[in-house]
């Protein structure tokens, strides 16, 4: 049997592993730990221990230290003690993305959170120095802020003037959410948040949205930029008596090039607002749809087919059926008349259908009504991925 080579890499200075360490890619350097027991205790001596009831201020004093070229000072991740229950994880990773994530513990060991609206104001346009220390945030996610460090997370947001992107998520009490960014932020994504009822964004330069969650009211600042809009509201509406104004959200969805969308949304909010006076509305650019439903039934694909109408340029189609996707209770049925969309989408090339329950017949009703809208000489390529 051959002798086991000597393990050399495990021999070198702790100095030294943590220096070698600092060059790995980010996404490299997280497997470290799964390597060997020497190496996941390598990995947690690369972890910065703090305690400090300022969060702010040492979250601040750890991204202003750090310097990747020098191995003192390279240290990504931190774990801040707040108190011997609650902590707070930080990860600086490449690319100027930092993670940010609470575990905050409620009295009597509980987790029942009170619930909270937050203002988050990216001051933009007061640019920080930039030199060749420190770490500078474009890239900022947020998991599981609270009421209790919601207004800790305002005060360091104000510090990040070249904030790009914002990824907010698992914020179980937040019921209402304002983000003011005048001039910087482009990408906004907002998960996990199954109370948020409210929703306000005034970002002039925002190029992409996206949504996950049932959908609360929005109030979007006029812009034209938003390329990239993705509504997963599939657990239906958070806002009572349907008093969404749909019509300000319309004109900055307008020109994007590419939608998720779920029925129930064009059927409830969308579908009202061009019928009564918006009688020309199309979406002219977009190019890639996604498209939500609980079924493919006869009624939907109908909905469907009165959607693609307005989308002359698009490209490529997909439908996910979820089951458990919301739907209206009062049923709206709609007329389809196969002469009056034939052979209006002159660009579809693609369609894939994704997803659960689709049965034989309803797929062939829907391949039917697709292939009555391309030309007649342009190729479609149907494919599927049923779970």
């Amino acid at each position: 049997m051959d002798e086991l080579k000597p393990d050399f890499l495990s021999s070198l200075p702790l100095e030294l592993l943590l220096y070698i360490i600092s060059f790995l890619p980010f996404e490299s350097a997280r497997l470290i730990p799964f390597v060997s027991t020497l190496f996941r205790s390598v990995w947690n001596q690369a972890l910065l221990v703090a305690h400090s009831h300022n969060i702010s201020h040492a979250v601040s004093r750890f991204i202003n230290n750090f310097d990747e070229h020098n191995p003192s000072k390279n240290i990504r991740k931190m774990k801040l003690h707040v108190d011997k229950s609650n902590f707070v994880s930080t990860i600086l990773a490449p690319h100027s993305v930092m993670h940010m994530s609470f575990f905050f513990f409620f009295s009597g060991g509980s987790k029942e959170e009170e619930s909270f609206c937050w203002r988050l104001e990216i001051n933009d346009q007061n640019q920080r120095r930039v030199d060749s220390s420190g770490f500078l945030v474009k890239t900022l996610c947020l998991d599981s802020v609270n009421s209790l460090t919601h207004e800790v997370v305002s005060s360091m947001v104000l510090d990040f003037s070249l904030l790009e992107n914002l990824k907010i998520c698992g914020c179980k009490e937040l019921t209402s959410l304002t983000i003011d960014s005048p001039n910087k932020l482009l990408h906004l994504s907002i998960s996990g948040c199954p109370k948020l009822k409210y929703l306000d964004i005034r970002s002039f330069k925002l190029k992409t949205l996206h949504y996950k969650g049932s959908l609360p009211l929005m109030k979007i600042h006029e812009h034209f930029n938003l390329t990239n809009a993705i509504f997963d509201v599939r657990q239906g509406p958070n806002y009572f008596n349907n008093t969404l104004d749909m019509g300000p959200l319309l004109l900055i969805i307008k020109n994007s090039q590419s939608l998720t969308l779920c029925r129930w949304m064009f059927e409830e909010v969308i579908k009202p607002s061009i019928s009564s006076s918006w009688t020309s509305f199309q979406f002219y650019k977009l190019q890639e749809l996604r498209w939500i439903d609980n079924s493919m039934n006869q009624e939907n694909i109908n909905f469907l087919i009165s959607f693609l109408k307005l989308c002359p340029s698009i490209e490529s189609l997909f439908i996910t059926v979820d089951l458990n996707t919301y739907s209206s209770k009062e049923k709206v049925s709609i007329a389809y008349d196969a002469s009056k969309y034939a052979r209006v989408l002159r660009n579809l090339k693609l369609v894939k259908l994704e997803g659960s329950n689709y049965n034989e017949d309803d797929k062939n009703k829907l391949i039917l009504a697709l292939q009555e809208m391309v030309n007649i000489d342009q190729p479609l390529l149907v494919m599927f991925s049923f779970s």
